[in-house]
């Protein structure tokens, strides 16, 4: 894989409804508790998918999110990303679900990854939410099969998210920040996908697909 160096966006998931406001492209995390708290209020009771979203017609087994999301990425596949300077990853909860983060304390690389578990509505959540609030979000997939969704504020966002269908009602969530050093020079979401597709092959292994 092509080194991939980011900033960690923020301490709180993009998945469902985004950070609170305020926290525009910075690496400083913030409280998530915005977030946390609106993740609650996607649309429900409609049936699934709703909103938009595409239905998943061949969808990964929720076992295969069982455990730590730390465990979704390899240390090898973190160095890649990150350098060698690449941390442990860091367990966290939210509403959304359970998701990992990593950070290299050098380069102030980093990047988080979320299982979107909880709200029971895989990427309805994301167009019901989400896509009324970042004036980009658009089609990013198929990644390793599944639809996939990528959003950021503006194009020349120095953050993207990228959410991977894994059946209607779950989804994967990626979040990067480019590092200043890459401000300018690459898309944002291109190393969100990249690093969404090995992660949805590393659950697709586990899962025996």
């Amino acid at each position: 894989m092509r080194r991939v160096v980011v900033v960690l966006a923020a301490g709180c998931l993009l998945g469902v409804v985004g950070c609170a406001a305020g926290t525009g492209g910075t690496a400083a995390p913030v409280s998530g508790s915005s977030a946390t708290e609106s993740a609650g209020s996607s649309v429900g009771g409609s049936g699934l998918p709703h909103s938009g979203a595409p239905a998943v017609a061949d969808p990964l087994p929720e076992s295969a999110l069982a455990g730590d999301p730390c465990d979704a990425m390899t240390r090898q596949q973190t160095v890649e990303a990150l350098g060698s300077g690449a941390s442990d990853g860091r367990h966290g909860e939210n509403a959304a679900g359970s998701f990992c983060q990593w950070s290299d304390p050098v380069t102030g690389g980093g990047f988080l990854l979320g299982f979107s578990t909880k709200t029971r509505e895989g990427l309805s959540a994301y167009y019901a939410n989400t896509k009324p609030q970042r004036p980009v979000f658009r089609d990013a997939g198929p990644i390793g099969g599944f639809p996939a969704v990528e959003y950021k504020r503006s194009e020349d966002s120095i953050d993207c998210a990228v959410a991977v269908g894994l059946a209607d009602e779950y989804a994967l969530d990626i979040v990067v920040t480019l590092s200043r050093r890459n401000m300018g020079k690459v898309d944002s979401c291109e190393p969100a996908k990249r690093l969404a597709s090995v992660a949805v092959g590393n659950l697709k292994e586990r899962a025996g697909k």
